[in-house]
């Protein structure tokens, strides 16, 4: 991926999951969300290297983010920047954040993750998240593999459903907040 794909992959995440329930909730500090959503998101295309795929829409309108089977899984010591990047943006409410998240486990089955789908704020409802969404169905058909993603926003959950994807196990709550986060799953 080169930088200038990256850039404005990370700008189009940025804007289209800042007022996402889950983020908000996660990185509060409104006045800081924006930098620490930069940041959330340029540590995953890291971690994915080559094992990542980073999708724009060709308007400039959404983008989205892609694990292939291969990806490592974040265990150990690989998880210790992302660690420090929430601590960096919730100092003590840390355990609090990543106690919440705990059940946010990725199935050991090889899928396809798709991380991140969002489309800017102005673009929503204009169908940007399944010109998105067509070519990983595609691949996960031709490949034999399943889909493996969290919807952080309920408000998604009707878009996923629409296109095959089913709940896997119940939607997770977050303190104070409530169940915001469903971990879904799309057989090939």
């Amino acid at each position: 991926m080169t930088s200038d794909r990256i850039a404005r992959g990370l700008e189009i995440l940025v804007d289209g999951f800042f007022d996402n329930p889950v983020f908000a909730w996660v990185f509060a500090d409104e006045a800081t969300r924006a930098e620490a959503l930069e940041a959330w998101f340029r540590f995953w295309i890291d971690f994915y290297g080559e094992h990542g795929t980073l999708v724009l829409d060709e308007d400039g309108a959404g983008a989205a983010l892609w694990a292939d089977p291969r990806t490592p899984h974040l265990d150990g010591d690989a998880a210790a920047p992302l660690v420090a990047l929430v601590k960096r943006y919730n100092g003590d409410r840390t355990g609090v954040v990543f106690g919440a998240l705990a059940d946010v486990v990725p199935p050991r089955d090889p899928h396809w993750y798709l991380n991140a789908l969002a489309a800017r704020r102005g673009e929503r409802s204009r169908g940007v998240g399944a010109r998105l969404l067509a070519p990983g169905l595609e691949r996960s058909r031709e490949e034999g593999v399943p889909i493996y993603l969290e919807s952080s926003n309920p408000k998604n959950l009707s878009f996923y459903y629409r296109h095959g994807f089913e709940d896997l196990g119940a939607a997770i709550d977050l303190p104070g907040v409530g169940p915001v986060m469903q971990r879904m799953w799309r057989n090939a």
